[in-house]
């Protein structure tokens, strides 16, 4: 990826600062902040696709040789456990083993074909028992809720069917609230207006048609200089077209400093005129940045929000392009040593006595226990 610096950033950075206003530092600061922000997503989206394909050449098929690994052990505890002989309390750790590796096998990664295995080790099929915790989990959800959230006609069953109605009434109330929010603002949009609410909402209007002149000031001017019809060299004339494109898209998005870039290839400004500047025109220019900030900065949040939650990260995590693939790397060597010890683990345990060696180490947690005694 290319880490120069955008020629505009380059040349403020260069502007000299004696007599510099508030206006033209806070000018700088924004220019410098917009080159950041414009940056940060460019590097997000070229990480992206490197980081899905390498979750598809990588990732994936190490998560499917481990498992492959894992149904091999599933089946070996099943044949061991009928072949040699046990004392009980072994018997009771080699079902739960086989009923947590095939539970998580079907539950996680659609392994469907194991039902018979872990039924054969369970009291309970595993059918039944994922909808007892369905069940259960709705009706603790439920107990969260208030009593009046749900009518008597529509209480759902499933997890997800409550889910799916919860999401549901939520939209509907925000619906609403919105609707009696617009109804509150059409009233008071019809009440007689104070002197000073008058005063306001010109000074608003005044502020957004500067806004607009300023953008439309820059863009006039590059329209003027690089309008392609008017270049008779084919090369100069392919580079402006090219260049009338960029302005375009700029303007149509009110992107400033896409405008002010443009003006800098142009030759339109440099470090002097940017230096010179009035206050009153870089007032609005700097309005016109911040809010072009403000939009890349949501569009930023918005993007590393939807990673996070994939990840599984807290809302307030930090997260770039960088630690994002260093995330995946980590999986993956992670996945790689599982394979690894799993693969030498099912050397060593087709030996039994290794086996009931290794069975007096092995524990049950208690709330498997508690699991085992409720279903």
């Amino acid at each position: 990826m290319n880490d120069s610096k955008s020629p505009l950033v380059h040349i403020i950075q260069k502007a000299e600062n004696k007599g510099a206003t508030r206006a033209h530092t806070q000018f700088r600061t924004l220019v410098g902040k917009i080159d950041r922000q414009k940056r940060l997503l460019a590097e997000w989206n070229e990480t992206l696709p490197q980081y899905h394909q390498k979750i598809a050449v990588d990732y994936d098929p190490l998560w499917n040789k481990l498992n492959a690994h894992r149904i091999e052990l599933a089946h070996f505890l099943d044949r061991v456990r009928e072949q040699a002989k046990f004392k009980q309390h072994e018997l009771n750790k080699l079902d739960h083993l086989i009923r947590s590796i095939t539970r998580e096998l079907i539950a996680d990664h659609g392994h469907t074909e194991l039902k018979p295995l872990y039924d054969k080790y369970a009291e309970v099929g595993f059918d039944t028992e994922m909808q007892a915790r369905e069940a259960a989990s709705a009706e603790a959800m439920r107990s969260m809720m208030s009593p009046d959230f749900f009518g008597e006609d529509e209480i759902p069953g499933t997890p997800e069917e409550l889910s799916r109605t919860f999401e549901e009434k939520i939209r509907l109330a925000q619906k609403a609230a919105e609707e009696k929010q617009r109804q509150a603002e059409a009233r008071r949009a019809q009440r007689p207006k104070t002197a000073r609410q008058q005063e306001k909402e010109a000074h608003r209007q005044t502020e957004a048609k500067h806004m607009g002149k300023s953008i439309q000031e820059i863009y006039r001017k590059l329209v003027t200089a690089m309008h392609p019809d008017r270049e008779p060299d084919p090369a100069e004339r392919e580079r402006k077209t090219e260049l009338m494109q960029q302005a375009n898209v700029a303007y149509k998005s009110k992107d400033l400093l896409q405008l002010l870039e443009l003006q800098l290839a142009l030759e339109q400004i440099d470090s002097a005129h940017i230096g010179t500047l009035a206050d009153d025109q870089l007032k609005y220019y700097n309005k016109v940045l911040r809010q072009q900030s403000g939009q890349l900065q949501q569009e930023l949040e918005d993007f590393e929000y939807s990673l996070k939650r994939q990840l599984g990260l807290p809302p307030f995590a930090a997260l770039s392009p960088k630690q994002l693939v260093e995330i995946l790397n980590a999986d993956i060597r992670r996945i790689q040593r599982s394979i690894d010890d799993l693969r030498e683990d099912l050397e060593v345990l087709r030996d039994v006595n290794a086996l009931k060696a290794w069975l007096k180490t092995y524990k049950i947690s208690k709330q498997d226990r508690e699991d085992s005694v409720f279903f």
